[in-house]
């Protein structure tokens, strides 16, 4: 399966009745135990009637180490490989790695569209 299915399936399998799906990034800078996707993860958890958005959020990951530790924690998660470019490290805003991977997003959530998806991203 090219990347696209993959991705159309895992969108599927997280959507809302009406093809909604709230969207986040991840990447090994951001993935660690202890660090903010826990935090994000625990506020769904314990807010009010948030609980089951859970459900809708898929964890687009953008290297190998952030989708093996959503894996372990999520059930929906989404490897968006970019070929000969590392994603992994934190990037600072306006550098050249940080506004390849702004593109690289803006890229991806144009597919997610054009696979007849809504979504939250945040």
């Amino acid at each position: 399966a090219n990347q696209n299915e993959i991705l159309e399936g895992v969108l599927n399998r997280a959507a809302m009745r009406n093809r909604t799906v709230i969207l986040t990034t991840l990447n090994k800078a951001w993935a660690a135990p202890g660090s903010i996707i826990d935090l994000f993860l625990e506020s769904f958890r314990i807010g009010e009637q948030t609980s089951d958005l859970l459900n809708h959020l898929v964890i687009i990951c953008l290297d190998q180490s952030s989708v093996e530790r959503c894996e372990s924690i999520h059930s929906h998660c989404f490897l968006l490989s970019t070929e000969g470019t590392d994603f992994s490290a934190e990037k600072l805003f306006g550098t050249p790695d940080y506004l390849k991977m702004m593109w690289r997003r803006i890229k991806f959530l144009r597919t997610v569209l054009e696979l007849g998806f809504d979504f939250v991203f945040t």
